[in-house]
């Protein structure tokens, strides 16, 4: 199986949306190995690793070139596996300046104190390149710390480039909805992915296909406007793989569609666009 390793990151300081040059090509349908980079520093096996003295600030891995794939196709980013390399580090918990050190072992993160939390893999920074950055994250995803974006569900993407230059890491092996503190528990990982060309759902913004519903993202510096975009955008996709009216669609979203978050720590702050999203049940039909 390929892999596209760890030392094949967008360097610190580089403008991550104007490399261009792919470091991989793979190809539709074909199961790879992507690896990724802690937040920080490359891999944490020590509780000194949690805070190094001097550390690469946020560099995903790519871009990755996906023969097959032309500007305005849909990505569909099947996440097969994520392996956790190493242990993790999160939020502070006494002193802000201090990340904590949170040791990962078989289906477990531990936090300070003896508490555990089960182990569940998720990307928080996925993207593929824009034409024009417009904020991070936007449209074509980005950091969005959405947790459902992990292993048996897929991530929808439009492309904006050939190939799609598709970049990705930022892997957490747990966080819950909001990330709250802006850190989850950050780890370098093995990402096993798959993509497909989706000729179904055709999303304009990111999306997330799971057994049984969808979530569409949106993200926004209004959280208000970020929100009645995911809902429109779902009501859009259930039309048009259902064959209802449009405004059916839109009563069923939003009466029994779940209001989700992803990343919205940096709301109100100046910081990163927050990101909501509403997850829809696909539904039954008939008498």
């Amino acid at each position: 199986m390929k892999r596209i390793t760890r030392d094949n990151t967008i360097p610190s300081g580089t403008d991550r949306y104007q490399v261009r040059r792919p470091v991989a090509e793979v190809e539709l349908g074909e199961s790879f190995i992507v690896e990724t980079i802690n937040f920080r520093t490359p891999v944490i096996r020590t509780p000194e690793d949690a805070n190094p003295e001097n550390y690469r600030e946020r560099e995903e891995t790519g871009p990755i070139f996906v023969n097959g794939i032309s500007p305005g196709d849909v990505l569909a980013i099947h996440v097969e596996d994520i392996q956790p390399e190493g242990h993790a580090s999160g939020g502070w918990w006494d002193d802000p300046k201090v990340n904590s050190f949170l040791e990962i072992d078989d289906d477990t993160v531990h936090f300070p104190g003896g508490l555990r939390a089960p182990k569940n893999m998720m990307i928080g920074d996925i993207f593929v390149m824009p034409v024009e950055c417009r904020g991070n994250p936007w449209d074509n995803g980005g950091n969005m710390d959405f947790k459902d974006i992990g292993p048996g569900n897929a991530l929808y993407l439009r492309a904006e480039f050939e190939g799609g230059l598709l970049v990705l890491g930022d892997v957490h092996a747990c966080q819950g909805d909001g990330e709250i503190l802006g850190l989850g528990a950050e780890c370098a990982a093995n990402v096993q992915i798959r993509i497909t060309k989706d000729e179904r759902f055709l999303p304009e913004r990111p999306m997330v296909e799971k057994p049984g519903s969808f979530v569409c993202l949106a993200c926004r510096k209004d959280y208000h406007e970020a929100r009645d975009l995911a809902a429109a955008d779902a009501t859009k996709i259930l039309a048009r793989i259902t064959g209802v009216a449009e405004q059916e669609a839109y009563l069923y979203c939003t009466t029994v569609g779940d209001l989700r978050n992803g990343a919205i720590w940096g709301m109100g702050k100046g910081g990163p666009p927050p990101v909501v999203g509403l997850e829809v049940p696909l539904p039954g039909r008939g008498a």
